[in-house]
């Protein structure tokens, strides 16, 4: 079977980012794609006080979330959306969620992003807590091809994650994404080669690309990576998906040869 991972260079108007993913997915389905991912903030890339007004959804309820699923059904593909902010009636604030979404539409799970972007880059502060709450749980899910582990961005320097009880027997793993430039020029293929090669897994990274509300910039790349560290497809700018197989037999055939999964004593 196929995954896609599509770049996009999301705005600060859902409509038309929704606009964009569908396009993009019947492309990448054209192309043969089972999956799509989408990257991080896919629907919204704008000012944190709109996302928290006008943007985030309930949860199983909204704008966002019912066009996915109509494209997923359409499209007769499997779709995991990168992340939408879905409220959270506690805090006000929103939750980072990865939703995955069946070829008839249904959404089969979640993960809400565990590490939250507060940082400074170049005298660039980003303060993503102020509009998130952290989710608390990794999270994998079962597919009709394999078991999938969830990560969004961030969440990728922080392996621990990676190898917690519920990525175990993972086959692939999703990282959409909003890298900016800075950190991505510097450590993206890195953080994901670490990951694939540590795992013995495939990774697939879907990332925006280009300017973006705010002057804020993403780095693209967005990339599919074997078990072994080697890319296989990748979209360094512009927007569209890399695409690629995934050969289970050959994961199976590495973990077989290379057990390192096997020889973990910590």
């Amino acid at each position: 079977m196929k995954v896609a991972a599509i770049q996009m260079n999301s705005n600060d108007q859902v409509n038309s980012n929704l606009m964009k993913v569908k396009s993009l997915v019947a492309e990448a389905k054209d192309a043969g794609a089972d999956i799509c991912v989408l990257p991080e903030n896919f629907a919204f890339m704008g000012h944190p006080k709109e996302l928290l007004s006008s943007v985030m959804e309930d949860q199983d309820i909204g704008t966002i979330q019912t066009e996915v699923s109509n494209i997923a059904r359409d499209q007769k593909i499997w779709i995991i959306a990168g992340s939408i902010p879905i409220r959270d009636s506690v805090s006000g604030k929103a939750f980072s969620r990865s939703i995955t979404f069946n070829d008839d539409g249904k959404i089969m799970g979640h993960y809400d992003k565990v590490h939250l972007f507060d940082v400074e880059v170049n005298g660039k502060k980003y303060h993503e807590s102020e509009a998130f709450n952290a989710g608390a749980k990794a999270k994998s899910i079962i597919t009709p091809w394999f078991k999938i582990g969830l990560s969004i961005c961030y969440d990728l320097r922080f392996p621990e994650l990676y190898r917690s009880h519920e990525f175990k027997d993972v086959e692939l793993i999703s990282v959409p994404s909003a890298f900016t430039k800075e950190t991505g020029e510097a450590h993206w293929m890195t953080l994901l080669q670490s990951r694939a090669i540590e795992n013995l897994a495939y990774v697939v990274a879907p990332n925006q690309w280009g300017e973006h509300f705010g002057s804020r910039k993403t780095f693209g790349h967005s990339v599919i990576i074997d078990p072994w560290g080697e890319v296989i497809d990748i979209k360094e700018s512009g927007e569209g998906f890399a695409l690629a197989e995934i050969d289970t037999e050959r994961l199976k055939s590495i973990r077989r040869k290379f057990p390192a999964l096997v020889h973990r004593r910590l």
